[in-house]
């Protein structure tokens, strides 16, 4: 009777470790799943915001040259200024003609 009661007790023991591994594999390979679908999207999109973050450096490069030329060139602020805001020197009369 002691050896039923032990065989028993060591046959639910091993059934509870086995139950225990299938779970913990399966909840691993849906996290795993669940992670390669997030990581092949996360490519997705970063591929998709390539061009544009590539276009946005480009603006930033033309925009700093802009300013840096703005704030140490004289002679391009004048013809910036006489160019957008149709600024004159003094002795100078601007006509604008429509086309």
């Amino acid at each position: 009777m002691a050896i039923d009661r032990q065989k028993i007790k060591d046959s639910v023991v091993k059934y509870f470790w086995v139950s225990l591994t299938l779970a913990i594999a399966i909840f691993t390979i849906v996290v795993s799943v669940r992670t390669v679908g997030d990581l092949r999207r996360t490519n997705e999109r970063r591929r998709a915001i390539e061009p544009k973050i590539a276009e946005l450096q480009a603006q930033i490069t033309r925009d700093s040259s802009f300013i840096y030329n703005l704030q140490n060139s004289p002679e391009f602020l004048e013809e910036f200024a006489r160019e957008s805001f149709l600024m004159q020197r003094e002795s100078e009369v601007v006509y604008i003609l429509d086309k």
